[in-house]
């Protein structure tokens, strides 16, 4: 059969304009809207009718008119088919579209090539049905229960509204693409249809750097979100400070939920996203944390607050990862070293330090040191430790029935605070220094006994058995504490004066622990002040080895006692003393045995045909003796002795050679105490001593009568001949080199003595180098090179002035009283 026309092909074609096509593109007609092609079927052979029982058929055209159709009729058609698309695709529940999404996407075409004016009229319907949809949403959220605990399924029906919004503008898009990128955009003023990420409705981020705003969200960020009722806006805010407020009270609450519905907020409301989240979250978090703070102060101790503190940052840092966002978590932990931290932190610090360093509250104090550290207000924390520091060190030192341990306590003192700064403080040199501070200013304020007790430590270390147990190591490391604590004295004079007496002890009585260590303590002496404060020092040992060069001389001389040559005979060792370099010892009365002031003799005859000119003077004070001794008690522990006695002593127990023996049925000899004194000349106080060490101490070798531990006028004393002990050498304690009252009154007087005679040295020095001085310069000059000894005021260093004036070593200048020139 024929195929129909070409004219009635064309008005099939002019009818069928605006149905949908068939092939998915649509050829233009003369209204710029494109028809859709005939949907007629043309028969051939292909059909496998036959042809010759098919009939002739004429076909005739229907009527048309003739007429074309109005553009501006089919437009309007076209904005009015793809309103009611819009509609469609918004109601509830959504509705089909009155054409194929292909259809309408075509209509969109055609509008879009029809002009700009198709275009504004096909955007503002558009426009003003999302906004219907937005203000239905609105409606919905608004009716939608609220009350207390509603905030989850409020908030779970905020999010499941705008997801469908976005969908159904997801589909709405893709129909208006060719409107959104032919007309939209090249529009300046006009918002596109929707500009947002498809992935939002997978729930992942996406970016909205973008600056560009898209129609959909901004009609629903001021339609439903910023409802002038501002009933939603409330809302949003008030559900989001609630479910945070719950987890900050520890209750559990939908994270997921609360993460998906601030991505929601984020994506209709980039611009608001602050007015809805951000500010209400930091406003609720200050408030709670104001409440929280005062709370804490009242119910918990410091303690258990700082505990709170850090529990609350750190709670708050993974709430900001995992729920907040982490562009939230400085300003949130800010708000709470604001209203937790400064202040109330700085507060405990200043109160409760001092009882956490002495309770060794170590955890309390790191956390005290770290709070503090955010807010860079550790120097409040420095200021209460160094006060503890202070005071706790003044309380040792002023401390007079501790006086014997105090270097001890001292020492113990600053390990345990050097300790708190290292495991509290992370090492801080400013609390380390801090120390150094405490120290400079207690150990000074109970004058001289410090440094007094410093030299007796160190003697007590020093001496043989003293540093029992102590490796070479652990006895530098002792020399170095007390060297760290003279360091801060002021009273190094005083130091020098008693080390040096126990020093001279040590060296005389062969009593040094170890004479490396003897050694050591004076090099470090020697940095830390000079070689004039160790040059006497230096000159004892170095009389020692000259002493020791001597006696080697002395005994390969024939005059020379020796037990060897005479077992009646004993060994003598001198040791010779340079005067000035050693301290001063009072005389010594004694009268000594005929044999060892025949045997001093020989040895002072020796010496001075060595060295002519010189003079000797014996202090007997120091001697010592080694005794055989025979105590005939049977049983295990009499039998031959050796006693190592002083020279006191020694003398007083021979005089029990030339007593009586006892015979049977008598007692042994006895001599009393007037006897004893008229053949020793000691005097009262030291025979007194003696005889007690020899019959009431712990080694009683001889016999008191009557018993008792004093000595008095009457006395008898008797040789012990029941006396038993398992050792063979025996030290009975020795007297002199026991401290007593007066020795120690003494040695410090004599330091007293001393510093107006270096004060005056030092201004005779300073005036000779600098000929003409004014009085303030020579003070400060005074006082520079003075200080490092002793402390010296002003008021002694005028004294001093006087006193060289007077003597004429200085004189005032004529012109000007307050100028001292130097007198030749």
């Amino acid at each position: 059969m024929a195929s129909p026309p070409r004219k009635m092909s064309k008005l099939l074609h002019d009818d069928s304009c605006g149905t949908e096509p068939t092939n998915g593109r649509v050829p233009r007609c003369d209204s710029a809207l494109a028809p859709a092609p005939s949907t007629s079927k043309r028969l051939g052979l292909a059909s496998g009718v036959d042809k010759s029982k098919v009939k002739k058929l004429t076909l005739k055209p229907k009527t048309r008119p003739s007429t074309t159709p109005d553009p501006t009729q089919l437009t309007n058609q076209a904005v009015q088919t793809l309103t009611r698309a819009v509609r469609a695709i918004q109601s509830r529940p959504p509705q089909p579209t009155p054409e194929s999404l292909q259809s309408l996407y075509t209509l969109c075409e055609a509008a879009v090539a029809s002009g700009p004016q198709t275009c504004q009229l096909l955007y503002d319907r558009i426009k003003m049905e999302i906004e219907r949809q937005a203000g239905e949403i609105r409606r919905v959220l608004t009716a939608a229960e609220a009350s207390e605990g509603a905030e989850e399924r409020w908030m779970g029906l905020c999010e499941e509204e705008g997801k469908r919004f976005l969908q159904q503008m997801l589909l709405v898009r893709s129909i208006f693409l060719q409107l959104d990128r032919t007309w939209v955009l090249q529009t300046p003023g006009v918002l596109s249809i929707w500009f947002v990420h498809a992935s939002v409705l997978c729930g992942k981020s996406s970016s909205y750097g973008d600056e560009r705003r898209d129609l959909a969200v901004d009609i629903f960020e001021h339609s439903v979100l910023h409802d002038h009722g501002e009933v939603v806006q409330s809302r949003i805010q008030q559900s989001l400070t609630q479910l945070v407020l719950r987890e900050r009270h520890g209750n559990l609450v939908p994270r997921p939920l609360f993460r998906s519905f601030r991505l929601f907020l984020r994506t209709f409301s980039s611009s608001s996203y602050d007015s809805l989240f951000t500010r209400p979250i930091t406003k609720s978090t200050r408030s709670f944390y104001q409440v929280e703070a005062q709370k804490g102060l009242v119910e918990l101790d410091s303690s258990a607050y700082l505990k709170r503190v850090s529990k609350r940052l750190q709670e708050e840092d993974e709430r900001c990862e995992s729920l907040l966002g982490v562009e939230l978590k400085d300003e949130l932990a800010r708000m709470i070293e604001e209203e937790m931290i400064q202040t109330h932190v700085e507060t405990i610090a200043e109160k409760d330090t001092a009882a956490m360093c002495k309770e060794d509250r170590r955890d309390d104090l790191a956390l005290l040191y770290t709070l503090l550290g955010r807010i860079d207000r550790v120097a409040a924390l420095r200021k209460a430790f160094l006060d503890h520091l202070k005071a706790a060190g003044l309380a040792l030192v002023q401390d007079t029935t501790q006086d014997a341990s105090m270097v001890d306590n001292l020492i113990a003192f600053r390990h345990n605070a050097l300790a708190l700064v290292q495991a509290c403080f992370k090492g801080d040199g400013e609390f380390a220094s801090a120390i150094n501070q405490a120290f400079e200013f207690f150990i000074n304020k109970r004058e001289n006994k410090p440094a007094e007790m410093m030299a007796k430590y160190l003697d007590a270390k020093l001496r043989s058995g003293g540093s029992r147990g102590l490796d070479d190591a652990a006895l530098e490391a002792v020399l170095n504490n007390v060297l760290y604590l003279f360091r801060f004295t002021q009273g190094k004079d005083i130091f020098e004066a008693f080390y040096k007496r126990d020093l001279a002890k040590r060296l005389l009585l062969n009593k040094s622990a170890s004479f490396d260590a003897e050694r050591s303590m004076l090099l470090k002496l020697k940095d830390e002040c000079g070689a004039g404060f160790t040059q006497k020092l230096e000159v004892m040992f170095k009389d020692m080895e000259l002493s020791a060069d001597v006696m080697r001389a002395y005994s390969a001389t024939s005059s020379a006692p020796s037990s060897k040559k005479d077992p009646s005979s004993f060994d003598l060792s001198v040791s010779v003393l340079s005067q000035g370099n050693w301290p001063t010892y009072p005389p010594f009365p004694i009268a000594l045995p005929p044999a060892l002031t025949s045997a001093l003799e020989s040895f002072k005859a020796f010496y001075v045909s060595k060295h002519s000119g010189r003079t000797l003077t014996w202090a007997h004070g120091l001697d010592t003796c080694s005794l055989r001794a025979v105590f005939p008690s049977k049983g295990k522990g009499g039998g031959k002795k050796e006693l190592l006695v002083s020279l006191a002593q020694a003398v007083v127990l021979l005089l029990f050679n030339s007593t009586a023996p006892a015979g049977e049925g008598e007692e042994e000899g006895k001599l009393s105490l007037e006897e004893i004194a008229e053949a020793t000349k000691l005097e009262k106080k030291e025979l007194t001593r003696t005889l007690q060490s020899l019959a009431c101490g712990k080694v009683r070798v001889l016999v008191k009568h009557p018993k008792g531990k004093d000595v008095n006028a009457g006395d008898h004393f008797s040789f012990n001949r029941d006396f038993k002990d398992d050792h063979v050498r025996i030290k009975i304690n020795q007297i002199q080199q026991k401290e007593t009252v007066e020795e120690n009154k003494s040695t410090t007087e004599r330091v007293f003595t001393d510093r107006s005679s270096h004060l005056q040295l030092a201004i005779v020095r300073i005036m000779k180098a600098r000929k003409t001085l004014k009085h303030q310069e020579l003070v400060m000059e005074v006082v520079s090179q003075i200080g490092q000894r002793f402390k010296v005021e002003p008021a002694e260093i005028k004294k001093s002035i006087s006193s060289l004036i007077d003597r004429e070593y200085m004189r005032r200048s004529d012109e000007d009283q307050k100028v001292y020139h130097y007198v030749a």
